[in-house]
């Protein structure tokens, strides 16, 4: 059975959580939630890393209690063994909504590009879209380098925004922390939630980490911790440097905003941005081709996308993606990608924190290295939360996003009748340990 090499560990998992996090999310949303929150956006992302802080820990639980690149299909597997559409329309669901995500950061990458040279958008994404590919199937070790890189650079021109902005104008003043529209500051924290999606992209490393019962809920908890201080910093800056109201119709708020100080910060700001959004789709690339890996592993996809090449990466699970996203390329609106992107992201966070408390039921006695606090007897208490509000979040997008969504269901309902019907290979029993856990 092919293996995946287990070559990450603390250091290198949570510079891969933070670049996915910190993506090109924070350079668009940030201004429409600053239209809404005003002067309390500083509260906003508090709240915003509250609520997704709930089913990161749910992630981490998990994560570290089966570490399988299959990630949230095997979750679901798990916790509903004897029915298999929920388990494959999670891992389906996650694969479209990602490669809608990818798509979307590869034609924000062609924006950025263009502020410096013209060259046709597709043909700029295309090429990026296929560049990224080869590097990611180098090996997980190379990949998690060139993802150290790019993460270190998209920090940096966000660092000096921050260093540069705050000096200039000095610390907030107390009047800043006074809530003005509570009601305005949640309407904020739903805009602001999806910048803060990206962690679960680092369940699906699981079989390439090392120790992963210590590694894994310490890279969670160091990503949302270190993804929190660096979003706090940056809403202050803009904060001290902008009105927040001239912010919420701009496409790219966070060069406006650095406009005021001077001439050069903007072009920084977007070297910063065109890291972030390659950075995004390498992680992508990644973390989907990795999923698709751990479905074929089971049975519940064709054995071909198991192959791996000599660096013991899914180079057939790579391809499948990389031909998925060019599909999403050729739709070409950023706007119905993304929030096809996102409500897959809210969707696919309910269905793990319900596998997380039916696990909780269903096997008491599992080892769990890393356990999701406060319970009521076996009931979890943060996945209730996290259920509730990704589903208060599920309703607030336009109809050609839900019609979308909905065919891409169908199609895996059918797609799964279909592969379902054929006998499914056989497992043997160490192989059954490395995926489910007993």
């Amino acid at each position: 059975m092919a293996e995946l090499k287990k070559s990450l560990g603390t250091l290198r998992l949570t510079f891969y959580g933070v670049g996915t996090i910190v993506g090109a999310g924070i350079y668009t949303v940030i201004g429409a939630a600053a239209g809404q929150a005003g002067y309390d956006l500083w509260l906003s992302f508090i709240l915003a890393a509250v609520a997704a802080s709930f089913s990161a820990v749910s992630y981490a639980e998990l994560s570290s209690t089966f570490p399988n690149a299959g990630a949230e299909f095997i979750f679901l597997k798990k916790a509903f063994p004897k029915i298999h559409i929920p388990s494959f329309l999670t891992g389906w669901t996650i694969a479209f909504h990602s490669s809608a995500t990818i798509a979307a950061v590869l034609l924000a990458f062609s924006g950025y590009l263009n502020v410096f040279f013209q060259f046709p958008s597709l043909l700029i994404s295309y090429g990026a879209l296929i560049l990224l590919a080869l590097i990611s199937i180098t090996g997980i070790k190379k990949s998690s380098t060139a993802n150290i890189f790019m993460v270190s650079i998209q920090l940096l021109g966000l660092l000096i925004l921050i260093v540069v902005g705050l000096t200039s104008t000095g610390a907030p003043e107390k009047e800043f922390f006074q809530i003005e529209s509570f009601e305005n500051t949640l309407a904020a924290t739903a805009t602001l939630f999806f910048i803060y999606t990206g962690f679960e992209h680092m369940a699906a490393l699981g079989s390439e980490v090392k120790n992963p019962g210590k590694t894994i809920p310490r890279a969670f908890l160091l990503t949302m911790l270190i993804t929190t201080i660096i979003y706090l910093f940056i809403s202050f800056t803009v904060l001290n440097i902008s009105n927040p109201s001239k912010l919420a119709n701009e496409d790219s708020p966070l060069s406006v905003a650095a406009s005021n100080l001077n001439s050069w910060l903007p072009v920084v700001l977007a070297v910063a941005a065109l890291f972030a959004t390659a950075n995004a789709a390498f992680s992508g690339i990644i973390s989907i081709s990795r999923l698709l890996f751990g479905m074929a592993k089971t049975g519940e996809l064709p054995t071909f996308i198991e192959k791996t090449n000599k660096q013991k990466v899914p180079w057939a699970a790579t391809l499948i993606v990389l031909v998925a996203v060019g599909a999403f390329l050729l739709l070409g609106d950023i706007k119905t990608v993304a929030g096809m992107s996102s409500l897959g992201a809210l969707l696919v966070f309910i269905a793990v924190n319900i596998a997380l408390i039916v696990l909780r039921y269903k096997a008491p006695e599992q080892e769990r290295p890393f356990k999701v606090p406060l319970s009521l007897g076996k009931l979890p208490v943060l996945p209730i939360l996290a259920i509730l509000i990704s589903a208060s979040l599920t309703i607030q997008y336009q109809w050609q996003v839900y019609a979308a969504f909905g065919g891409a269901i169908v199609v895996g309902v059918v797609l799964h009748y279909f592969l379902d019907r054929k006998p499914k290979k056989e497992l043997k029993p160490e192989e059954e340990k490395e995926l489910f856990g007993h």
